[in-house]
């Protein structure tokens, strides 16, 4: 069901809530933290006044009973651990999981895996077949890149009318290892699924498992638009007009139907997004009409088949598509899109929710020697309530990928939103002293308000691993204070915070404003 709202996923309000807390958050009292860490102060020389303060600040969160933190900070130039508060107890990470995540991709995969989908011809039958790729149809990546969702798949029709011909005599066959009944993991709340940010995931994926809705006014009437759009997806239109902007969509029959009702005020050009019902077939019944459009047909169904019915030895490959991890990562992690964190997640581990969440956990033990008492895992976005992590074997994380020698923690790096520039930290401290020098992933449940990452020096470069991970969050903005406020310390030491008034300069107006 998608309602005519703002956008809340496990990363917090899309609308116009989320610009007005975010504006709350930077009017943050910052001229005592700018005092106390004066340009010239740095982890070497003074790691007890730096702790003495964060500690302050945490003492003084924790005091109102605003929630319950827990922190662990540490000076990647020095290798010590700073600051550490309920550092080993475990704490439900919310979308902080993405970066467990993205560290166990690249261990299992390398930064320069790709995902693979590819067409082929078996038999009389046309065959697709992936790896879990998200990034397929993706909009974000299409607007990015000014093509459409489907320039993929009119590559693909355009190579099987070059190398078959206008007439497939056979099926159109999506394969697909994952059952339509284990699309989704396992300790997912129900309500979540019905939301776009808790869309299907399966190992053939296209436009984030989603149909963006718009509506136009045609004739006098104001009707529903739905992408994606294919011959062999009926839509049908059960809104009516009233005072209220509210509706839903609702999928059947492996996404052959949709309809769309409930009640809409006046047209809009917005989309917003409701979650598929089988991502496999999604993908065949929109391929089946760009083939189509192609002067295509085909003689049998579309169908779904699993890819241990398919004999692939004979099979003629006819087109291939292959989408980068980091591409896939910088999708997952800047703008927390579940659907794409959780096809990292399997095509890592073996395609099994289960199975994956063991070898992820028993990757990232092994390989950064993580306290096993403090790590369980249950999904791959953080969706989950199950997830837990220690702040302590968090930033055990961030440090460990950053030494690896191929070059996957520049990736890890690449792929997180910056304050005040881009994903889901791009209204966070805003201000030219600060803008740009957090690397960090944001992560919201109802009482978790986490926030993971690095904090840069004026090089760019990362100095600190950090990881606040706060729960009984009674108050939303408090909590985001708290954790911007430590970073705005962080960066103090590093020597670029030189007003020392608490007056942040609002970035290209000139005028200074206490936010």
């Amino acid at each position: 069901m998608r309602r005519y709202f703002p956008r809340y996923n496990n990363d917090g309000w899309h609308g116009p809530l989320g610009i007005v807390l975010t504006l709350i958050v930077l009017a943050a009292p910052v001229a005592t933290i700018a005092q106390a860490a004066s340009p010239a102060a740095t982890p070497a020389t003074q790691p007890t006044k730096i702790e003495k303060t964060i500690g302050e600040l945490v003492d003084a969160f924790t005091a109102t009973r605003r929630g319950e933190v827990g922190a662990s900070i540490v000076d990647l130039r020095t290798g010590k651990t700073v600051y550490a508060h309920n550092a080993t107890l475990p704490f439900c990470p919310a979308s902080n999981q993405k970066l467990l995540t993205s560290a166990f991709a690249l261990l299992q995969l390398g930064k320069d895996f790709k995902f693979t989908t590819a067409v082929y011809r078996v038999g009389q039958n046309l065959v697709v077949i992936g790896q879990a790729d998200p990034l397929l149809g993706d909009p974000v990546l299409a607007a990015r890149r000014k093509r459409c969702v489907y320039a993929e798949l009119d590559a693909w029709a355009a190579a099987v009318r070059q190398k078959v011909g206008a007439k497939i005599a056979g099926d159109l066959i999506v394969c697909s290892r994952m059952a339509t009944t284990s699309l989704h993991p396992p300790d997912w709340k129900k309500r979540h699924r019905a939301i776009w940010y808790g869309a299907p995931i399966a190992d053939l994926n296209f436009h984030n498992n989603c149909f963006d809705v718009i509506f136009v006014k045609r004739d006098g009437k104001i009707l529903p638009q739905v992408t994606p759009a294919s011959r062999f997806i009926r839509v049908m239109d059960n809104t009516r007009r009233g005072k209220r902007h509210i509706w839903r969509l609702r999928s059947a029959g492996g996404d052959a139907a949709v309809t769309v009702s409930g009640t809409v005020a006046s047209p809009s050009s917005d989309p917003l997004s409701a979650p598929a019902q089988d991502p496999p077939m999604l993908l065949g019944r929109v391929f089946a009409d760009r083939l189509a459009r192609a002067g295509i047909t085909i003689g049998g169904e579309i169908r779904r088949a699993s890819p241990k019915d398919i004999n692939l030895t004979a099979a003629k490959p006819l087109a291939t598509t292959k989408t980068p991890l980091a591409d896939a990562m910088t999708r997952a992690n800047k703008r927390s899109l579940n659907m794409a964190a959780e096809s990292i997640f399997l095509r890592a581990g073996d395609y099994t929710w289960a199975g994956s969440a063991e070898k992820m956990r028993q990757s990232l033990i092994k390989t950064f020697g993580l306290d096993s008492r403090a790590i369980l895992v249950s999904d791959g976005g953080g969706l989950s309530r199950k997830n837990r992590i220690s702040p302590e074997n968090m930033t055990k994380v961030l440090a460990g990928m950053l030494s690896r020698p191929g070059g996957e923690g520049e990736t890890l790096l690449a792929s997180l939103p910056r304050n005040g520039v881009d994903g889901t930290m791009r209204k966070r401290l805003r201000a030219k002293p600060y803008r740009g020098r957090v690397a960090a992933k944001t992560g919201y449940l109802s009482g978790v308000v986490c926030l993971s990452g690095y904090v840069l020096d004026p090089d760019g470069k990362p100095a600190w691993a950090f990881s606040i991970l706060i729960r009984k969050v009674r108050n939303v903005t408090a909590a985001k204070q708290l954790q911007d406020n430590i970073c705005i310390l962080l960066m103090g030491t590093t020597g670029t915070n030189k007003t020392g008034t608490g007056e942040q300069q609002e970035p290209g107006t000139g005028k200074n404003k206490n936010r």
